[in-house]
């Protein structure tokens, strides 16, 4: 059985009992720990794949002299993604227009389950930097779960140099290509593992959306966020690549497909790309060489979805706080926001729309420095679809490189996983 049905299946049952299965303490306690467990197994090892693997393509990547091609056409496709996202978001809100929701004042919102991804990491510029270079090297290794980055550009720079002095550097490499594949066949047994247990994750989702209190009230941003979403990821985005590669954007699809059931469910980022990693290789045959480095790259800096997201909250939000209607100013400013403060997210996996979302309207002032409360209560169906479009995004533009025989060799369906 190919790994997308095993997937299906599982998330299926997990929706059935969530749907079905009348709510229990013991019962929902029990999957939400063993959803937890899914999780860290996954983010265990995405972060010594993501900092060995690295090394390793940027290595081959400088030796075979397109390293900064690749990575001038990493961020050209980063920004023209969220820029479409957004565009597309903004646009469609003229023609679906949202509904204003009722003020709250209640600011706790909403917290998952699963305690460490109620963490957030969102420290002030001067420490942002701070971290990036820290004082001791090693600290690197032990930053909060999310902040990887510091450990990422250390893994970068080292790559630049196993470049240099082969006779020197070729034990280092060694070490790390054996490094870099091991955790690999780790993330093979976390994959065909995820299939038993991805039915927790889907239960708690939707567990979480059922308890969602006046649900009606946000009835038009989800349905204006959901036709955003299908007409980027099964029209506009297949169109790009097809331009871009003249393949069928559609069988592409194919290869990430376990990859968009898990995000459908996950929520974060970091087991998004771990899954990806996974499928692209072994069903679309992107070589270590690309994947290495494009994925970590598009899940730090190329949060389109939640672009997206942002955007169509941001304009709720206002909308809401006025009876007027909204002015040319506020709407370019916020597609500017909106895709600004997505390349700020790197340091968040799973509540990448809650921190874009206090940032913008922090940023907008002018009495609305609280009103992200108003979206709190449906942050659980924003994190889910943003983590879809994040995970889709990612994956489609790392296959905007299939051109390349160097970076790419496409498997048969037939050979998929």
């Amino acid at each position: 059985m190919k790994l997308w049905m095993k997937y299906t299946l599982s998330a299926a049952f997990g929706l059935i009992l969530a749907l079905l299965i009348p709510e229990n303490q013991i019962f929902d306690g029990t999957l939400t720990v063993i959803a937890e467990l899914t999780l860290r197994a996954g983010r265990f090892l995405v972060f010594p794949l993501a900092f060995f693997s690295l090394s390793i393509s940027v290595c081959q990547l400088r030796r075979s002299g397109d390293l900064w091609k690749v990575l001038l056409r990493l961020l050209g496709l980063s920004a023209a993604a969220a820029f479409l996202y957004t565009l597309v978001a903004v646009g469609l809100s003229f023609i679906i227009p949202v509904q204003r929701i009722p003020i709250l004042t209640d600011s706790s919102g909403w917290q998952s389950a699963i305690p460490f991804r109620n963490r957030i990491f969102n420290p002030g510029t001067a420490e942002y930097l701070r971290g990036l270079i820290p004082v001791n090297g090693f600290e690197i290794f032990h930053t909060a779960g999310n902040f990887i980055l510091p450990a990422l550009l250390f893994a970068f720079f080292l790559g630049t140099q196993l470049y240099h002095d082969k006779e020197e550097a070729e034990p280092v490499y060694n070490l790390f290509d054996s490094f870099s594949r091991m955790f690999y066949k780790m993330t093979g047994l976390f994959t065909s593992f995820l299939a038993f247990t991805l039915f927790s994750l889907s239960f708690d989702a939707v567990r979480h959306i059922r308890q969602i209190p006046d649900l009606g009230s946000y009835f038009t941003l989800i349905r204006l966020v959901a036709v955003a979403s299908v007409i980027i990821l099964f029209i506009l985005q297949p169109l790009a690549v097809y331009l871009l590669t003249r393949k069928n954007p559609y069988r592409e699809m194919m290869t990430f497909l376990p990859g968009m059931i898990s995000a459908m469910f996950s929520g974060d980022n970091f087991i998004n790309m771990l899954v990806m990693t996974k499928t692209l290789k072994e069903n679309g045959g992107v070589k270590r060489k690309l994947s290495a480095l494009s994925l970590p790259f598009f899940t730090l800096f190329s949060r389109s979805g939640s672009a997206l997201i942002t955007a169509v909250s941001m304009l709720t939000i206002l909308k809401s706080y006025s009876s007027l209607e909204l002015t040319a100013f506020q709407v370019f400013w916020v597609i500017g926001i909106s895709i600004i403060v997505s390349y700020t997210l790197f340091s968040q996996s799973y509540l990448g729309v809650y921190t874009a979302l206090i940032t913008a309207c922090a940023f907008y002032g002018r009495g609305l420095v609280d009103g992200y409360i108003l979206i709190l209560p449906v942050l659980p169906i924003l994190i889910l679809i943003a983590g879809l479009l994040d995970a889709v995004n990612s994956a489609y533009l790392t296959l905007c490189f299939s051109y390349d025989k160097e970076l790419r060799i496409a498997e048969e369906p037939e050979d998929f996983i």
